[in-house]
Parts: C-alpha cells; structure tokens; sequence
C-alpha cells in the first residue's frame, strides 16, 4: 500500500508540473534561491 501512495503521489506531481507548464505566464520560483531574490521575481512582475 505505501509503494501504491508512492508511485500514485509521483504521477499527481507529474500531471501538476505538465498543467503548470501549459500557463505562459506563471513564474516560477527556486526554493534553493534566497528569498530575497524569490521577492525580487516577484516585485518585477507585479511593477509591469
């Protein structure tokens, strides 16, 4: 039952990054950045 979950868990991601990637203008943001670079993305796009 846990590798079900698993493997069911892997496939939910999988479809979320391919509907994420059909959106042009979503920004994506690396949680390894710092946050203030994180803000600094997101402060340009909201200036525009």
């Amino acid at each position: 039952m846990v590798e079900k979950i698993k493997m069911e868990t892997r496939r939910y991601a999988k479809r979320q990054l391919t509907w994420f990637r059909k959106i042009k203008d979503a920004i994506w943001l690396d949680m390894c950045d710092a946050e203030e670079e994180n803000i600094k993305k997101i402060m340009e796009v909201l200036e525009k």
